[in-house]
Order: C-alpha cells, then structure tokens, then sequence
C-alpha cells in the first residue's frame, strides 16, 4: 500500500510554480526541469520553429502575406506558450506526487551522523516506510532537525538526507525520524 504524503495541493504548488516560472522564461522549459525530455524539445522546437517563421515572413516583404496565415503564425505562438505554462505546472506538481509516494518497506540501513548533542554517532536503523526522496526512520537517537546524515540503503549506494522532523513513539528510547533525501532514490515498486 502506498500513499503520498503530504497530500495537501498547497505544498506541492511550489514545484509547480518554479516549472511554470521556467516554461514562462520560454516554452518548453518547465518540461525539461520535470525531466518530461520529450515534450520539453517538442515545444521547444515547436514554438522557435513557428517563431521564426513568423519573423522571416514579417521580414521579407517578398512572401505572399496572407492574413490568415500571419493571424494563425501570430497566435498559435502564444497558444503554444500558455499551454507549455500550464502544463509545465501540473507535471511538476504530479512528478513531485508520484516521487513522494511513500512505500510500507522495511529496510535495515546504518545512518551516521551527528546527534542534537553534536555527537558523532553510527547507529543501524529500520525504515518504516520510504519513498524516492524521503525516508521515515525508527531510531533511538535525538537528533536536530535539519541534519544532515549519511545513510546506506541495503543494496544501494550512500545517500545524504536532511531530518525534517521527529517525534516520539511512545516506546522507550524510539522516535521516528522523518528524512528528505538530498538525492532522489530510482524508481521502485514495492
């Protein structure tokens, strides 16, 4: 079972933005960022292509200027355009989602780092649940949060991860530690 956490549009708008901010620097761009390759060169190629177009018929007054074909050369740019903005929004948002998905998978991993006392510290760990860019981590530790600690997946290379929060289970000496990988892990079913 998996879910995606947190569930709240408002959190995820911030990828969506930076895409869409992207895309209005010039078409295509916010596809790129939500590493969507093929559709970011499409509409870049598209709407340069289209562009100039447009500008060498505006520049040679030779072609025959018809305006219907100078109103379509004229407008599909900016369709295209807004299009690219608003699409580059939503895939950033839905990308963001799908990485966050979180995944009920235990996995013994060391974690190395320093704790809230500013101990160095290696402790072996067990993810409750895990997802490409985080991780939530059973521990006996008290650490600060935004530490960055090294963690080694079984099977997998190191990775670094920064704490964003901790809490108490309620168990003696356990608390669970929430973890944003600073490298996204690669796709994977559970």
């Amino acid at each position: 079972m998996s879910k995606s956490f947190p569930q709240n549009r408002q959190y995820y708008s911030k990828f969506g933005k930076k895409a869409a901010l992207l895309s209005l620097l010039f078409p295509g761009l916010g596809q790129l960022q939500c590493k969507a390759y093929l559709k970011g060169t499409l509409i870049v190629s598209l709407f340069s292509f289209v562009v100039a177009l447009r500008l060498m018929i505006a520049a040679n007054p030779s072609f025959n200027n018809s305006g219907v074909a100078i109103a379509i050369l004229t407008f599909f740019p900016l369709a295209v355009w807004g299009i690219s903005i608003y699409d580059a929004y939503h895939s950033a948002i839905n990308t963001r989602r799908e990485e966050a998905a979180r995944h009920n998978v235990q996995i013994i991993t060391p974690i190395r780092g320093f704790d809230a006392a500013n101990l160095h510290f290696e402790e072996i760990t067990m993810t409750k649940n895990i997802s490409q860019r985080g991780a939530c981590l059973i521990m006996s530790r008290l650490l600060k949060l935004g530490s960055v600690l090294s963690l080694n997946f079984e099977g997998k290379s190191r990775n670094a991860g920064r704490v964003v929060w901790a809490r108490e289970t309620g168990n003696y000496n356990e608390r669970l530690v929430g973890m944003e990988l600073l490298t996204p892990l690669k796709k994977f079913d559970s």
